[in-house]
């Protein structure tokens, strides 16, 4: 498993800082100006009062103190207002920037290695950083105001010690080791979050995934039938149950260290007010440096405290920033732009195995064991076996989802790990039996694009039977599928779907055409139909066709025979049907029977 990166406060800040200057710095600028703002408010509040005893002890005529007053609160309003401005623009910059990282979490998810895919540790960081950018109070969007909040603290602090220096060094000292206290508290209760944040994570996991369920039209008919909904409700509640003793155990631990911090600030300041009525009554300080001081310790306290809280806090939102750039940053494997190129795009080239074996884990069996075959430009190569045999791992190894574990794949002689990643997948075309088609328009699905060629996609329509369907479909290629993204999407079946895929695959014009149990959906006629169908509009292509049904292997050049992950068959369907003993026969004959006439004694 990847380890999670282990960047500090300081490097995921620059990070974040620097990301920020290169798309959006205008965000940079006004989080400057916000800090100041913050910091100068404060200062101005804390010495009105004690400019205006100051006065009124000189005597000075009301007019003349009216005027000071006057002036003071006009800053006070221009910099609360100016302070209210700021905060609505780094608001709305701040949702700039999650989109922008909303943009590379995606982005991420759809080019990363399909290998990847398939590994629960990158699916659980992609779903934390969705979680940590999708809205305006996401942990990335907290990251500013904290980062506002943690400068403006800071300078705050420094302007009040200043302040506080000219009184006594010994009070700073004083304020500062009691509010250190609840610090290094709160840093245990980030250090227990962190330790226990997979616990957390899965309760959620779980429940969400029960959420989708819900949602999801195809599992709906299962989940009534089967009466599913009490159980997948438990399974919701017990979730639920644990993420709520997980926040009870948190809130626990939270209260004490609030007791503990409420008892340190009663203690503190009312040590420190003491002092300084000590003060006053030695005639040491005027009343109206009392007041000063008097806010000033406050203020400082609020501002050590604040400052040491945000600490806290920018370490919870760099835990989140690490799983964050853990996910962008999860290794890629496969070569893009720097491969060999693949000379030739438009003709099959020769496919080649070479003692290929394949495990998923190293902790797991060989799925695949010393597979050794050769794939002819042009062949139709057929791939049959039960359930589990390898047939589909093999074919995820030829277009290159996975990598061998040993041997090696050559196309041409060379092995295809050799090749820029993204020219090799443009080789192939793939209707797997899982394929996916997308709540967009038809022409979108069968292009795979935005863009597409309205002709050529008709003529691929009536290549597959799906064109007299498609006539009577309301908007054309317009039409969407499916009812997510718009209210007059047609819902199709399972066999017109299947038929939609196949027109892809054939729209994209490659010389490998991959078909992965592709026509399940469809009755055996109609199967036959499609291969028959199929074989003439890919003549001139490599075919490979997996496929259940033996009776679609007679339109393939050669058969080959999966079983426990090795090769144990290979030949024409009239040689192995013929055979009287192996895999093949007797795979032909369990199928066979089914289509007998036992009146008629055949």
């Amino acid at each position: 498993m990847q380890p999670d990166k282990k960047y500090t406060i300081l490097q995921n800040l620059a990070y974040c800082i620097r990301t920020t200057g290169q798309t959006y710095p205008i965000l940079l600028v006004l989080c400057f100006f916000m800090i100041a703002v913050n910091c100068v408010i404060p200062v101005i509040s804390a010495f009105l009062p004690k400019v205006v005893i100051e006065k009124i002890t000189e005597g000075t005529p009301l007019g003349h103190l009216l005027l000071i007053t006057a002036g003071f609160t006009l800053a006070l309003a221009v910099l609360m207002g100016a302070q209210e401005y700021l905060d609505r623009q780094v608001y709305w910059h701040r949702f700039k920037m999650n989109t922008f990282f909303l943009r590379k979490i995606t982005k991420k998810g759809l080019t990363t290695d399909y290998c990847n895919q398939e590994k629960e540790h990158f699916r659980k960081l992609q779903s934390e950083s969705f979680a940590s950018c999708n809205g305006n109070y996401s942990y990335y969007a907290q990251t500013y105001d904290a980062i506002v909040l943690f400068f403006s603290n800071l300078l705050g602090f420094l302007a009040f010690m200043g302040i506080l220096v000219t009184l006594n060094p010994l009070l700073i000292l004083f304020l500062c080791a009691t509010t250190l206290i609840n610090f290094l508290l709160n840093r245990r209760i980030l250090k227990w979050m962190d330790s226990n944040n997979e616990e957390k994570l899965g309760y959620g996991q779980r429940m969400m995934y029960i959420v989708n369920a819900s949602e999801d039209t195809q599992a709906a008919k299962d989940i009534r039938l089967y009466n599913m909904s009490v159980w997948m409700n438990r399974i919701y509640q017990e979730n639920m149950q644990g993420l709520l003793g997980w926040y009870r155990k948190y809130t626990a631990k939270l209260f004490r260290v609030s007791a503990v911090d409420s008892s340190l600030t009663f203690f503190r300041e009312g040590a420190t007010y003491l002092v300084l009525l000590y003060m006053v009554s030695q005639n040491r300080i005027t009343v109206a440096e009392f007041v000063l001081y008097f806010n000033v310790v406050a203020g400082f306290s609020v501002w050590l405290d604040s400052m040491l809280g945000q600490l806290n806090n920018l370490k919870r939102l760099s835990m989140a920033m690490n799983r964050f750039r853990t996910y962008l940053e999860y290794p890629e494997q496969y070569k893009r732009d720097e491969g060999l190129p693949v000379t030739k795009r438009d003709v099959p080239g020769k496919l080649t195995l070479e003692n290929v074996s394949f495990r998923y884990s190293e902790e797991s069996e060989d799925i695949l064991k010393n597979i050794n075959l050769e794939i002819e430009p042009g062949e139709h190569l057929a791939v049959v076996g039960l359930n589990g045999a390898g047939k589909t791992t093999f074919i995820k190894l030829l277009c290159r989802l996975y990598d061998p574990t040993e041997g090696e794949i050559l196309l041409n002689g060379i092995d295809i790990r050799k090749y820029d990643y993204e020219e090799y997948m443009q080789l192939f075309a793939f209707v797997f039996q899982d394929f996916k088609l997308f709540s967009f328009s038809l022409g979108q699905n069968i292009a795979a694009s935005r863009t597409y060629d309205s002709d050529k996609i008709e003529e691929c329509m009536k290549k597959v039977s799906f064109y007299d369907r498609y006539k009577s479909m309301p908007d054309g290629l317009e039409t969407y599928l499916y009812k997510d993204l718009s209210r007059n999407g047609v819902e199709i079946s399972g066999g017109e779907a299947q038929k939609i895929a196949l027109a892809r695959a054939l729209y994209k014009e490659t010389p490998v055409i991959v078909l992965d149990e592709p026509t399940a959906a469809l009755d055996p006629i109609a199967e036959a139909q499609v291969y028959a169908d199929f074989s003439n509009m890919v003549d001139n292509k490599t075919a490979i066709y997996i496929s259940h049904r033996l009776s679609s292997c007679q339109f393939c050049d050669e058969i080959t025979v999966f079983e426990g992950g090795r090769i144990v068959q290979k030949g024409t369907h009239a040689q192995l049907a013929s055979q009287t003993t192996g895999k093949y026969f007797e795979l032909w004959n369990a199928q066979a029977k089914y289509y007998q006439n036992p009146a008629a004694g055949v």
